[in-house]
């Protein structure tokens, strides 16, 4: 019992998850469903791995549905100072071909996520250790995209 707890302080420790309140980042509202980032997780291993969750919510006082085209509901890319993304997590990843229907009552919301990527896979062979703009995408006819936050990217 004591090793679990001691590795269970580790891993909670090891993560960084900012809340979007910290960060101060708006919901963005689309055909009556509000999709905000919910968290922003920042493992803090080397290389370091990053998360995102995105919470849909009807605030409209009718049934809202969205389909999205695949099972990489969201979707994660890095920017470096430019306007163009570096990295695209929907040009490295496979999804699943199944459409994911969404149906939400009003005042219903949903959460999604990234899953956790590594530093190494966002900069491959091609992009320099630094700060990068993280944003979360989603693809309900579409696209809509959200700020993450920044995060400092490196690879041993």
């Amino acid at each position: 019992m004591g090793r679990l707890l001691t590795l269970l302080v580790t891993v909670t420790f090891a993560a960084c998850a900012v809340s979007p309140s910290e960060l101060d980042l708006p919901g963005l509202l689309v055909g009556g469903i509000t999709y905000r980032v919910t968290s922003f997780v920042i493992a803090e291993s080397f290389p370091v791995q990053l998360g995102i969750t995105v919470e849909l919510e009807n605030e409209s006082p009718t049934p809202q549905s969205v389909t999205f085209p695949d099972g990489c509901v969201v979707l994660m890319r890095a920017y470096d100072s430019g306007t163009e993304p570096v990295w695209d997590m929907g040009q490295a990843v496979g999804c699943t071909l199944a459409l994911v229907e969404v149906d939400l009552v009003p005042g219903e919301s949903e959460e999604f996520n990234t899953g956790l990527v590594s530093a190494a896979t966002i900069l491959g062979d091609g992009l320099p250790a630094g700060e990068y703009r993280i944003t979360a995408y989603l693809r309900p006819g579409q696209i809509v995209e959200l700020e993450a936050g920044m995060a400092d990217l490196a690879v041993p």
